[in-house]
């Protein structure tokens, strides 16, 4: 399965990819090293240097165009997104009541509530019972 998959992936300088290789090497070295096979630990190991070279060569590009700082900046640039529909979506509810509130002063009444099932407002009275 680990072989099918690492021939579908198309980049081997991915972070997935050289931390599967680099898990593969060292299950392949432990193997190595149960069965008391000097000669294929010492290939084993030559490979995982080689595999450490890449990784730290390619580390910091993989991470910034694959890894966190990716999502983060996703993640920023659509909390700055969703931040400015709010503000845009308050600042036309609040011109849509002016705009209201000077035609029913223009018209000289209280203005009607666009909405039905707006609260009405009223004026409390007291009733002394005696």
């Amino acid at each position: 399965m680990l072989a099918r998959k690492s021939q579908l992936q198309s980049n081997k300088y991915s972070s997935a990819g050289m931390t599967m290789e680099k898990s593969r090497l060292n299950q392949a070295r432990t193997l190595a090293g149960r069965r008391n096979d000097q000669a294929e630990v010492a290939v084993i190991d030559k490979q995982l240097e080689e595999l450490a070279a890449k990784m730290a060569e390619f580390g910091d590009k993989v991470v910034k165009e694959e890894g966190i700082d990716l999502m983060a900046k996703v993640n920023e640039r659509n909390r700055k997104a969703n931040l400015e529909a709010v503000r845009r979506a308050e600042l036309q509810e609040a011109e849509r009541r002016r705009r209201e509130r000077k035609l029913a002063a223009r018209s000289g009444g209280t203005p009607v509530p666009s909405d039905p099932s707006a609260r009405l407002k009223t004026v409390p009275r007291l009733f002394a019972s005696r």
